[in-house]
C-alpha cells in the first residue's frame, strides 16, 4: 500500500534502557540523518486509527462515524472481531516488503493513545499496539526506518474523525495533556530503542479548543512544557517541524 509521507510534530530516536533502575538514559545519535538525506516514505493511514474515508468498510450499515462510536452501533464482541480482521490485513508484512521494494526508506504508523494507555469509561477496544510492536519487527527486517506518530490524544486534539472521536476539541482541557504526556513516555519507554523506530511524533494535527486557535501556537506552547519533562529530556534532536491545521 502506497501512499504519501507526512508529519506534524516529531521527536528523534531515544534509546532508553527498558528496566526501572534510576539509571539515566543512554542517549545515542539519530538512526536516521535528516539533514542531509532525503526521506522517501508512505503513511499507513487507516490502519491503527480508523477513517471512515479511508476505511469505508468498517462503517457500512452501521451508525459509526468514527471509532469512538463504533461499539455502541455494532455492539462490543463484533467490533472487536472486525477491528482484529482489519489490523491482521489492512497492512501486512508482504506491504513493509514491497515499500522497501519499491526504494522507500521511512514508513509512518498512526495510533491513537487508546491503544497504548486506555483510559478508564473510554470505549476504545484493544489490540492495536501488540500490532504495532509486530509492525515494528516487520520494518526492521526490510530495513525501513518508522516514525510512531501519535495520531489521536484524549478529548481530541482536532475534533476530526482521525482523532478516533469526531466532534468538540477538548485536548488541553483536564487531565487531556497530563495524560498525552504519559503516552508519549510509554511510546519512548517500549519501543524508543527498537532498531527501526527513527522518530516519535508528538501529535498529529492539533487545533485549539475553539478551532479558531492555531495548531502551531498550541503544541508550541506545549513542547515547551515538555522541555523540562521525562519525554524530551533526554531528546539527540528535536524536530518541531510542520503541517500544523488552524
Amino acid at each position: 500500500m502506497i501512499g504519501s509521507w507526512t508529519s506534524a510534530a516529531a521527536i528523534g530516536l531515544l534509546a532508553l534502557s527498558t528496566n526501572a533502575s534510576p539509571l539515566l538514559p543512554i542517549k545515542r545519535a539519530p538512526m536516521f540523518d535528516y539533514n542531509n538525506q532525503k526521506v522517501r516514505g508512505v503513511n499507513t493511514g487507516g490502519w491503527f486509527v480508523l477513517e471512515p474515508w479511508i476505511t469505508p468498510s468498517m462503517f457500512e450499515g452501521n451508525s459509526a462515524k468514527d471509532e469512538y462510536t463504533l461499539v455502541a452501533a455494532v455492539g462490543k464482541e463484533e467490533a472487536q472481531s472486525r477491528l482484529r480482521d482489519h489490523w491482521n490485513s489492512w497492512i501486512t508484512k508482504a506491504d513493509f516488503e514491497q515499500m522497501a521494494g519499491a526504494g522507500l526508506n521511512h514508513v509512518r504508523i498512526p495510533i491513537g493513545y487508546w491503544s497504548v494507555l486506555p483510559r478508564d469509561g473510554d470505549p476504545y477496544l484493544p489490540g492495536a499496539y501488540d500490532k504495532l510492536g509486530e509492525a515494528l519487527d516487520w520494518a526492521s527486517d526490510v530495513g525501513l526506518h518508522v516514525m510512531i506518530d501519535l495520531h489521536g490524544a484524549p478529548e481530541s486534539q482536532n475534533g476530526f474523525d482521525n482523532s478516533g472521536k469526531y466532534g468538540n476539541v477538548g485536548w488541553t482541557q483536564g487531565d487531556s495533556v497530563a495524560y498525552t504526556i504519559k503516552v508519549l513516555n510509554k511510546i519512548r519507554d517500549d519501543h524508543a530503542s527498537h532498531p527501526a523506530v527513527s522518530a516519535i511524533e508528538l501529535l498529529n494535527e492539533p487545533l485549539g479548543p475553539s478551532r479558531h486557535e492555531h495548531g502551531s501556537t498550541i503544541l508550541h506552547g506545549w513542547l515547551g512544557q515538555l522541555e523540562g519533562l521525562e519525554c524530551c529530556s533526554h531528546l539527540p534532536r528535536c524536530f518541531p517541524g510542520c503541517n500544523f491545521v488552524g
